[in-house]
């Protein structure tokens, strides 16, 4: 529950309070509503069960009228009159007799046999067996009839017959006794359709009285809500005043320190709160008059250190501009001599380790120069081949790796073209193949592989040697593997960099001493 109201303003909140307050309202009705309907269904049971019993106990009392009428008349006359005499004189007072105002109430007579004695509605069935007959449901009517007569107290059966009046059939209810010394079955019966009108009267009084209810409730409801709505409205408006007035006044705080309106608030609770925030509004007044003395004392000794830090950086990054420009003149210097040299004399072993130690200084000057200018100058892209700009590098390094008993095994696709910056190009691949060299096992072979797949120029270098045991803190700067080796830990930061910004994908897979290095240049 705290977590429904939790970041809510507080007309969210009165909202989900009046929604809830609905859902409740609702709940409440609709228990109502089956409740009474249950209700109704077990009056409406009731009053089938009940009419059910009357007519019982109507045809019973009938029918033992009857029965009691046939031994008067047989105890009577049996001395004095044949007993084929009584048997008609009984059938014809009997058939007389009948109720006719619906075609029921009237006395029936079978023989144990099934032969028809007496039935004043279908005369035609007098003398017949009808021992046979179903109704509409396979039930052999009289035969139940008769059979149930047998017992002591006689006995009802259900069954479908046609009723007269209306010429439909309709489910019926008989009672019947036997007369043992006629071999007789005595019955009547009472349709039991009536009882439908009865119940569709009082499912109709049912229907009326849940409208007239359901109004009831919705106008209740209506009321309440609308209620609810006011109350918590005008609640809402005095909290949402006292708060606007608090935040109105802590708005400027800072600048005026004015104090809370403790008469203008409705609610304790809110002047409490207040209160205490006056209390420290005074108290942040006081301690800001003291710390703007403070803070101009300690602004004006950072603006001189500021000074001081912006002169150091300024001359510490002349001193580097200048280091690597006197580092760059020797050794062009040198490496354009060996070359002339070997020019005129041929290769020399000798020279061949100063050219690969001074190709190894030159890569160095080209990171710490690219780091020295990547933040002051724009390095624009152009279409290079880099089939033949690999190569190149390759060959520059060629002199490294064979003085380190290195062999380079290449497998270059002719004129592969990227849009790339050349400088940036020529950090990835040449500190690629420096970091090669420098962490091959020695006599090794180190492999070089350029090549096209669908919209992607993948760049690859395998080398053996000891695996790596961080590969996520390679690109790290100042992060080196082997310390033993040299170098500053800068390479692979500078490549990370320049690929992150060039949409170049970088997979590294270092296992059982196979390193490689993976560059997916993207065309698109």
């Amino acid at each position: 529950m705290i977590r429904l109201f939790k970041n809510k303003s507080i007309n969210q909140v009165t909202k989900i309070t009046v929604v809830f307050t609905a859902i409740i309202t609702l709940f409440i009705t609709l228990v109502l509503f089956i409740n009474t309907y249950n209700e109704h269904q077990k009056e409406l049971k009731i009053i089938e069960s009940d009419y059910i019993k009357s007519q019982k106990s109507l045809i019973k009392n009938e029918t033992l009228r009857a029965k009691r009428f046939i031994e008067y008349k047989y105890n009577k006359y049996k001395n004095n009159l044949s007993l084929e005499v009584i048997k008609n004189q009984i059938v014809e007072t009997i058939e007389n007799m009948r109720d006719i105002r619906d075609g029921s109430g009237y006395i029936f007579i079978y023989t144990f046999d099934g032969i028809n004695i007496a039935d004043p509605i279908l005369k035609q069935n007098s003398g017949k067996n009808l021992i046979n007959f179903k109704d509409p449901n396979g039930k052999l009517v009289i035969k139940e009839l008769i059979d149930i007569s047998k017992q002591k107290e006689g006995g009802f059966v259900n069954y479908v017959w046609n009723k007269p009046t209306t010429n439909r059939v309709a489910n019926k209810i008989s009672y019947a006794i036997s007369y043992e010394p006629f071999q007789w079955m005595i019955g009547s019966g009472v349709y039991l359709d009536d009882i439908q009108s009865v119940l569709w009267e009082k499912k109709r009084e049912y229907k009326q009285k849940v409208f007239e209810y359901i109004i009831q409730i919705l106008l209740f409801a209506a009321a309440l809500f609308l209620t609810s709505m006011s109350i918590s409205r005008y609640f809402t408006f005095l909290i949402q005043n006292d708060i606007d007035n608090i935040k109105d006044t802590l708005k400027n705080v800072s600048i005026n320190y004015d104090n809370i309106n403790l008469d203008k608030l409705t609610f304790k609770e809110f002047e409490h709160i207040s209160f205490n925030v006056n209390l420290m509004i005074n108290e942040l007044k006081e301690l800001n008059m003291n710390l703007e003395k403070k803070v101009q004392n300690r602004t004006q000794k950072l603006q001189k250190s500021e000074q001081f830090a912006h002169s150091l950086v300024e001359k510490q990054d002349k001193f580097i501009k200048n280091a690597i420009h006197e580092i760059n003149t020797p050794l062009s210097i040198i490496i354009t001599n060996i070359d002339l040299f070997k020019l005129k004399n041929g290769e020399n072993r000798y020279l061949s380790k100063i050219e690969a130690g001074s190709k190894i200084i030159h890569n160095i000057y080209n990171d710490l120069s690219y780091l020295v200018k990547k933040d002051r100058i724009e390095y624009k892209p152009t279409n290079i081949n880099f089939s033949d700009f690999l190569k190149y590098r390759v060959d520059f390094f060629d002199e490294i790796a064979l003085g380190n008993n290195l062999q380079f095994d290449i497998q270059i696709e002719d004129n592969l073209y990227i849009y790339f910056n050349d400088t940036q190009l020529q950090r990835v691949c040449d500190n690629s193949l420096s970091n090669a060299i420098k962490y091959s096992y020695e006599k090794g072979v180190i492999f070089i592989s350029l090549i096209k797949q669908n919209d992607v120029i993948i760049f690859s270098i395998k080398n053996e040697g000891n695996s790596i045991d961080n590969p996520l803190k390679l690109f790290e700067r100042y992060y080196r593997e082997n310390d033993a080796r040299g170098g500053f830990g800068l390479g692979l930061n500078i490549i990370k960099e320049i690929c992150d910004n060039n949409n170049v994908h970088i997979d590294v897979k270092s296992e059982n001493n196979i390193t490689q290095f993976v560059y997916s240049f993207q065309l698109k």
